[in-house]
């Protein structure tokens, strides 16, 4: 059976259905019986078409979504520095007295993050940890497969 233009429109309603996805709904929508769309959902292959679809359209939100993280950080980067900026010129007209340097570390320290820079060193050293508990678990595992290799 070659796919027709109905058939396309039958899956794009069945896709469109998403959760409340049925076969019924679609037999009802082009008024053909419950067993002809089965048919066609086995023919067209409508389960792998849907898999696909959704890891497309979830690929296309993942890049919207990373899309508009990377604007707010450049946005708020770009906020950060001209705060920082205007409190500098600020400083050096002597219309600002540093009472707390808490203030301009805590500018300094959301740079930092926006940038996805590591603002203490507690951060580096869970890193470390992690990258040699990694390296443990490669040796543990190279060796178990070097021995089965080897049998």
């Amino acid at each position: 059976m070659k796919e027709t233009l109905r058939h396309r429109e039958a899956f794009d309603y069945y896709y469109a259905l998403g959760d409340k996805r049925t076969l019924q709904s679609v037999a009802n929508k082009f008024t053909v019986s419950r067993q002809s769309v089965d048919k066609w959902k086995r023919t067209f292959n409508w389960q792998e078409r849907t898999e696909i679809r959704d890891i497309e359209n979830g690929k296309k939100l993942e890049a919207k979504t990373d899309k508009a993280i990377v604007n707010s950080r450049a946005d708020y980067r770009a906020l950060i520095k001209k705060v920082v900026k205007e409190f500098e010129a600020r400083l050096k007209l002597g219309k600002i007295r540093i009472s707390k340097a808490e203030d301009l570390s805590i500018m300094a320290k959301l740079d930092l993050l926006m940038m996805g820079e590591s603002t203490e060193r507690g951060e580096l050293k869970i890193l470390d940890a992690k990258q040699k508990l990694i390296s443990k678990i490669n040796r543990i595992t190279s060796r178990g497969t070097e021995s089965e290799d080897t049998e």
